[in-house]
């Protein structure tokens, strides 16, 4: 790989900040006309019927100039990490060098993408698709932006964002907890994502027997709660497998992932930085184990091949994530959606 040239980076990084400031400078501006004609609707200078469609305009502005403006910020911020990973670079290469080669990840529609090589303290654990690296620590709104949301007085919702999925409370991940909140949904809804261990009668040679793939909850079985049909999400019939992509199964082998827009399926807690989590690994169904970086951030939507089979994309919608650091995968930090992020064992 060719050297990376330090003074090429901190130049792309300041035209960056200039471009990220231009931004901020023009939604102070529109703000301003904002809250000019905000105050002439209140004293009654002007009718709002009068100045509503521009301040709506006006609003949708400021709108898109704060998503150009985080978009910008984080471009900064991958400059950051890239010349930090430069200046860290010797001392990576020589770690790279003394490790055992990684399995190849297989990354074609037909069959499933590898895993990173197992740990030797664990076992595989679930992984899923992510999007470029975001910023270590969570973004703060910024001001001008901030005080667009109390001036609005626009009657349209649709302008807005999508809400992302809910803030859980500052608790932690107990057993008494997990069992709790599991036994409140049960049982699983036919649907329900899910991160779901392996048939083994699906196995490739070389697999291992505790392999958890993204699946979902076809039917409960007999009316027992604790059994299940299930399918793999991402299963191919051009490479069949003995029971075509769906098993029987228990609660053991299944961990029930959040279903976006149903907040009580969401766990009540973060994972904080230096947990042990289960995660889908970016452009993968396949979950393996992961310690979180930094997280949840709230970020724009962007593409994997998890994400496409369960989430159906919409505009300017938002998601959050965590940034996890993967079982050998070299020190890479990758950005998973909290909703392919779940504790690392079953109950």
């Amino acid at each position: 790989m060719a050297p990376v040239d330090l003074v090429q980076l901190t130049v792309q990084l300041r035209a960056q900040l200039k471009t990220y400031l231009a931004h901020s400078a023009a939604i102070a501006s529109a703000l301003e006309d904002a809250n000019s004609m905000q105050t002439d609707v209140e004293s009654g200078v002007q009718p709002l019927e009068a100045c509503h469609e521009k301040l709506s305009s006006t609003y949708e502005l400021i709108l898109e100039q704060s998503e150009a403006e985080f978009h910008e910020l984080d471009e900064c911020l991958n400059l950051l990490e890239t010349l930090e990973a430069a200046q860290n670079g010797a001392a990576a290469e020589a770690k790279a060098r003394a490790q055992p080669p990684n399995k190849k990840r297989k990354m074609d529609g037909s069959s499933r993408a590898g895993s990173p090589a197992s740990s030797a303290a664990a076992s595989p654990m679930p992984t899923f698709a992510g999007s470029p690296p975001n910023p270590s620590t969570p973004l703060p709104r910024p001001v001008a932006a901030a005080k667009a949301q109390h001036v609005l007085p626009s009657k349209s919702p649709a302008q807005h964002p999508h809400p992302i999925a809910p803030a859980p409370n500052p608790k932690k991940p107990t057993p008494k907890n997990r069992r709790d909140s599991l036994n409140a949904q049960l049982p699983l809804k036919p649907g329900r994502p899910i991160a779901v261990k392996e048939s083994k009668k699906n196995l490739m040679t070389g697999q291992q027997p505790d392999n958890y793939i993204l699946g979902r909850i076809v039917q409960q079985l007999q009316g027992d709660k604790n059994r299940y049909s299930v399918e793999d999400v991402d299963y191919d019939p051009s490479n069949p497998t003995p029971e075509g992509g769906k098993w029987n199964t228990t609660l053991k082998s299944i961990i029930p992932l959040p279903e976006k827009g149903d907040e009580r399926t969401y766990p009540d807690y973060d994972f904080t930085p230096g947990m042990y989590v289960l995660a889908c690994y970016p452009e993968t169904t396949s979950f393996y184990r992961a310690i979180v970086h930094s997280g949840p951030h709230a970020t724009s939507l962007g593409t994997g091949k998890a994400r496409s089979l369960l989430f159906h994309r919409r505009k300017k919608e938002t998601q959050k994530i965590y940034r996890l650091q993967f079982d050998d995968d070299e020190g890479a930090l990758r950005d998973v959606p909290i909703e392919l992020v779940c504790d690392p064992t079953p109950l």
